[in-house]
């Protein structure tokens, strides 16, 4: 079971990489082409803005996810780097349940919005509004997804195990 969240995980990562990719582009594209015909043909378009703006959103936690993944978050470890190594596995593996409960409320409350958002639209592309949260509740998925694996991950290896470097991860 271990290995096959391994795998899913890892196919994940590089779909939500590639998905990122094709968001930036699509971001930049919208971008140049707004100023060109706002300053180049004096003809500004109104939907680019409201485009960007949900890609913005979807790249803010389509990016999320794969830090989370690749653990290079920011952390502040100068009290933990002074436990012993089994201390450090046990702070760690509260680390990944407080983030779990955390992300399970945050995901619960990004599904409760899509039908109230739904019933909304924005003004120039005339798209649900529960676009923009439902890159929220797609990638806390994911995200609660990951961290299942990683406290299995880390409940398995043993306590004086050397870590491994973070941002590294040698599946993702």
């Amino acid at each position: 079971m271990f290995r096959f969240l391994e795998k899913v995980n890892k196919y994940i990562g590089k779909i939500e990489y590639l998905f990122a990719l094709l968001l930036m582009g699509f971001t930049t594209l919208i971008t140049v082409g707004q100023v060109v015909t706002r300053y180049g043909f004096n003809y500004p378009l109104t939907w680019p803005e409201e485009l960007s703006t949900l890609l913005l959103v979807w790249i803010t936690f389509v990016g999320t996810s794969l830090l989370l993944k690749r653990e290079q978050h920011i952390e502040i470890d100068f009290f933990t780097n002074h436990f012993s190594r089994k201390a450090q596995k046990v702070i760690s593996l509260i680390n990944y349940l407080l983030m779990f409960v955390f992300l399970v409320f945050v995901t619960y409350g990004a599904y409760k919005l899509q039908s109230f958002q739904s019933r909304h639209y924005t003004v120039a592309l005339r798209i649900p509004k529960n676009f923009f949260s439902l890159s929220l509740l797609v990638m806390g998925i994911s995200m609660c997804f990951f961290l299942v694996f990683a406290f299995l991950r880390r409940l398995k290896r043993p306590p004086d195990f050397p870590e491994e470097k973070k941002g590294e991860a040698e599946w993702l």
